[in-house]
């Protein structure tokens, strides 16, 4: 007899651990009977056909031999199951579960001693419920139940199943004792959940037909439905408690911000402690982000329009640069200085504005690798580079063209309220020298130019790490390996070996 006349017949329900009083596709198993005083084992029996089958199919025509799936013991008022495997299949009889040969339960109160098949099913029937009571199913637990079996099983060396109602849950060599309240209560929420599982499944399904049906065909008038939201649905479907550690993906991602953004307001005012922590950690996380991009773009020596994007994503950078609140008027700002033939307009990287006296600002922006001192003069004393006076003179420069034109400023702006009586300049440019001698030569350039602020990339680095320190408590971490954060001198002589030069940097003033 073939495979295929047997596997037509066979169903999911059917294979493992289907409930009880399901029918079987062969026709009914039945319990064989033996008594010993006061103690009963019981065998299954499969159907004529079923047993056959298997037989021609695998065991070149002879019977598999039942074996026992029962022992009922009177005098201890137990039953042991031995759950076994009742299908078409070559492991007909065998066991069902990977390591649980042996499940115990209490006998049911009342109950006379059985002989043959039916006085067996009447005992069946009255034990704990989320057993199967079916031969025909190979006994067991019911599917609601299976998690447990898969859980027991993973303690090494178990085998046997004890529910007693005498027993602390524990594990006792190869037993596995579960008292019996703990288990009452696992099966109700086992139901609990099902039961809630079944329910979600017909609302999904009718939300699915009713968008591939009536909404399809009638849009305007039935609009497209979404699944509803339940309260406690995000937090169990996170991980609950553990929902720290969820990385989320795609549309969650995006869901989880939207969610976030249209509930602020509630959650300030209902949970205002969590709500400073979320804000605390986003913030960190952003912080760490803008870190871990800046650290790169010192390292690819950037050039000056990338530094531009980076401060204008991220504007509050400006306001560390200037030690007091700053807003962005203008990236890439005119500030007059156009001849009769249209040349000589003066661009500045970004024109600011103290939003509380509106008193005007000027960045010029250079590069990481732009040098700040020159060759030693003498006994350690080094002068300031060509590079860095042209970036003061530049500035400079732009806030002369931005006094001298001012009411054409504003008038072309629609920027009334911007105040130049002390126009502030900041040159971000270079970093912090490497010898002692040196630095103490570019602090003493630098606090001399009067109207002019230079600030180095690394020192603004290092203000975004102590801001981060601040919120977080600890210190940042680069992404960056420290092979990546190569030698600054080494970086520079390599530069000037290959010929680069401040001027081959992108030239501000538009060509004429």
């Amino acid at each position: 007899m073939s495979e295929d006349l047997f596997s037509n017949l066979l169903s999911e329900e059917s294979t493992d651990d289907a409930r009880a009083g399901s029918s079987s596709p062969y026709g009914e198993a039945r319990f064989v009977v033996s008594r010993k005083n006061n103690q009963v084992s019981a065998s299954i029996r499969a159907s004529d056909a079923l047993v056959r089958g298997v037989a021609a199919q695998y065991h070149e025509g002879e019977e598999p031999e039942p074996r026992t799936a029962l022992q009922i013991d009177f005098d201890a008022q137990t039953i042991s199951i031995f759950p076994q495997l009742i299908y078409f299949s070559d492991r007909l009889y065998g066991q069902k579960y990977r390591s649980i040969r042996e499940i115990q339960i209490p006998l049911p109160e009342h109950v006379e001693i059985p002989d043959e098949h039916f006085g067996v099913v009447d005992v069946m029937q009255g034990i704990l419920m989320g057993f199967i009571k079916d031969p025909s199913f190979g006994l067991g637990v019911v599917k609601e139940m299976r998690p447990l079996i898969n859980s027991v099983e993973k303690i090494k060396g178990v085998t046997r199943l004890v529910l007693a109602l005498d027993e602390r849950t524990r594990v006792e060599g190869d037993t596995f004792y579960l008292e019996l309240e703990e288990y009452n209560a696992l099966r109700n929420g086992m139901n609990r959940i099902a039961r809630v599982h079944q329910a979600e499944s017909l609302t999904e399904r009718e939300i699915m037909a009713h968008n591939a049906s009536i909404h399809l065909a009638q849009p305007g008038q039935f609009e497209f439905k979404e699944r509803p939201y339940k309260p406690g649905t995000v937090f169990k479907l996170l991980g609950g408690n553990k929902s720290s550690v969820v990385n989320l993906r795609g549309k969650d991602r995006l869901g989880l911000i939207n969610a976030l953004a249209s509930n602020a307001e509630a959650i300030a005012r209902r949970d205002p402690k969590e709500f400073v922590q979320l804000q605390k950690d986003i913030e960190v996380v952003g912080l760490d982000r803008l870190i871990a991009s800046f650290e790169s773009h010192m390292r690819r020596n950037s050039i000056e329009s990338a530094w531009q994007r980076l401060l204008e994503l991220n504007p509050f950078l400006l306001s560390m640069l200037f030690g007091q609140p700053i807003v962005i008027l203008r990236p890439s700002a005119s500030v007059g200085g156009q001849t009769f033939d249209g040349s000589g307009t003066k661009i500045a990287d970004f024109l600011a504005a103290n939003p509380l006296t509106h008193n005007a600002a000027l960045v010029e922006i250079k590069r990481p690798k732009t040098p700040l001192l020159g060759s030693e003069y003498r006994g350690g004393v080094h002068p300031p580079s060509r590079e860095l006076m042209g970036s003061v003179s530049q500035v400079l420069d732009q806030r002369l063209k931005l006094l001298t034109n001012i009411a054409q400023t504003r008038y072309n702006s629609k920027i009334n309220d911007l105040d130049v009586s002390a126009v502030e300049c900041v040159v971000l440019a270079g970093r912090t020298p490497p010898t002692e001698a040196e630095i103490t030569s570019f602090e003493l350039i630098r606090s001399q130019f009067k109207d002019v602020r230079v600030i180095t990339f690394d020192e603004l680095l290092e203000r975004l790490r102590l801001l981060r320190e601040l919120l977080a408590g600890e210190r940042y971490v680069s992404e960056l390996d420290e092979e990546d954060d190569q030698d600054w001198d080494n970086i520079f002589e390599s530069d000037e070996a290959n010929g680069w030069d401040e001027s081959d940097d992108e030239d501000r003033d538009p060509p004429h």
